[in-house]
């Protein structure tokens, strides 16, 4: 198997994150407001693996299933039989137990301007999950350098406005890296230092050795001749 082709149906539950498995590799970033997904396993594999992991929420009670719907699975350039199953699963209502609330002491008056300091909300955050690339081998995006790619992270918080959910960061990448012009810093200060346009070409020397050999074969061959 190289690569899998397919489309998530929820019903009763809502996405919350969707987490590639370990060596899979998504052709876009992966998200829960897409269902489509078309993923490749580098150089392939026999052994099973996860593709993916979903996070879900219920939204209400009662039975929920997950379907796996349009599924391509390629091999080495030609389609793969397969077989899907779905899962159904019994939802049941639970009352809510409100959070426990810390006592924080009412912060004084400000008798100058009679405004009152509140404490700032307290944040619940999740673990965050796996680093993505946004755009692979799309080189100097996102405010990196042209050596480097994109990749984010993401997790949920509680209330969703008090903590930072993404983050970004820039990683070098062999592909970008090879795609940018190296040059010597030394080599470069002193052509400009001195004004010298830099070393002679290779071919340009061997074109000229072979002109001075051809000359000399004409000059032997027309003096042979003489004699």
């Amino acid at each position: 198997m190289c690569a899998v082709e397919r489309e998530l149906q929820l019903d009763k539950l809502s996405c919350k994150s969707i987490v590639l498995g370990e060596g899979v590799k998504a052709q876009d970033s992966l998200s829960c407001t897409d269902s489509t997904f078309l993923l490749g396993i580098p150089g392939c594999t026999t052994e099973d693996i996860t593709l993916f992991t979903v996070k879900v929420q219920a939204t209400n009670s009662g039975s929920a299933t997950v379907d796996v719907t349009g599924i391509d699975v390629i091999g080495e350039g030609m389609p793969l039989p397969f077989d899907s199953t779905g899962g159904v699963y019994n939802i049941t209502a639970v009352a809510a137990t409100p959070p426990a609330v810390p006592t924080v002491p009412v912060a004084p008056t400000n008798t100058k301007n009679d405004e009152v300091i509140k404490p700032a909300p307290t944040c619940t955050c999740d673990d965050w999950g796996e680093w993505q690339w946004r755009l692979q081998n799309d080189c100097g995006r996102g405010g990196c350098d042209s050596a480097q790619v994109l990749q984010t992270r993401e997790r949920e918080c509680d209330p969703v406005s008090c903590e930072i959910e993404v983050e970004n960061r820039c990683v070098a990448d062999a592909y970008c890296a090879s795609m940018v012009p190296v040059v010597d810093d030394e080599d470069l200060s002193q052509t400009a230092a001195t004004g010298e346009t830099g070393p002679i070409p290779g071919w340009l020397i061997a074109g000229l050795i072979l002109l001075i050999m051809i000359g000399v074969i004409v000059y032997f061959s027309k003096k042979k001749k003489q004699q």
